[in-house]
């Protein structure tokens, strides 16, 4: 065999290697690529099934929950139901509880209630962040305290507690007169701080507000005094209106200077 014929093979052995090589070179390049677009996939993918997920829980906890309450249909979303999915209510309109719910004549959930009070309930509870201590404040109407207390133990749900910070609200001689519960509870066992459980509804204006048919400055004056710590000898503005002052302090209980 001639050195050129050796030299010609080996020439095209290397060539044919270096063919061979290059190929390899591609096909790893190529499995790299690949690998890195299915990492690439994967994660894209997790992030898709996240945002999916966020997206189907908003969806779903924004759903409109519809339900009749004493004949009037009301409205709240899922979400905010979720704050008190634990409670009677909860279960009542996330429908989870295994009792029997009464429904009206087109099918929506009926709760047999007042719907001014549980329209207040209602107002509270979409104002619930999460993790937020769920409690509920009553009307400040003094009426209507224990009529929504007892609306929310039906319910499964919890009263906040009584605060001397409670604000009352009065229809005193057809104009609007607010007070705390600590000013009435200075003068206890009088008509005065009898308010703070008056329920009689002969007593109350349309609104379902306490009425008081008293001159309603005078009545600001003997809050004014009360505020500031006295709880005897109340002493009218002026002269002119001492005979109507004394006349509401007796009705009252309440003794004059």
């Amino acid at each position: 065999m001639s050195i050129e014929y050796i030299s010609a093979n080996s020439i095209a052995t290397n060539a044919q290697s270096d063919s061979y090589s290059a190929k390899l070179e591609e096909l790893r390049q190529k499995r790299e690529e690949l690998n890195k677009a299915r990492q690439t996939f994967e994660v894209e993918r997790a992030e898709y099934e996240k945002e999916k997920e966020i997206a189907l829980k908003f969806i779903k906890d924004s759903q409109v929950i519809q339900f009749n309450v004493g004949g009037q249909l009301m409205f709240t979303s899922r979400a905010s139901v979720l704050h008190i999915a634990d409670s009677k209510l909860g279960q009542i309109l996330l429908e989870t509880t295994g009792d029997r719910v009464s429904v009206d004549k087109n099918g929506k959930k009926f709760l047999d209630f007042n719907p001014t009070l549980f329209r207040h309930l209602l107002e509270q509870l979409r104002l619930f962040e999460d993790g937020e201590p769920i409690v509920f404040y009553p009307p400040t109407t003094p009426s209507q305290v224990a009529p929504f207390n007892a609306m929310l133990a039906k319910l499964g749900l919890k009263p906040a507690p009584e605060s001397d910070d409670d604000i009352f609200t009065f229809n005193v001689g057809d104009e609007i007169v607010q007070t705390t519960r600590r000013t009435l509870k200075r003068v206890p066992n009088s008509k005065l701080s009898n308010l703070l459980t008056m329920n009689n509804p002969a007593d109350m204006d349309a609104n379902g507000r306490p009425f008081l048919d008293y001159d309603p400055e005078l009545f600001r004056y003997l809050l004014a005094q009360i505020q500031s710590g006295q709880i005897a000898d109340f002493e009218a503005p002026n002269t002119e209106s001492e005979a109507a002052f004394n006349v509401m302090l007796n009705n009252f209980g309440l003794k004059p200077k």
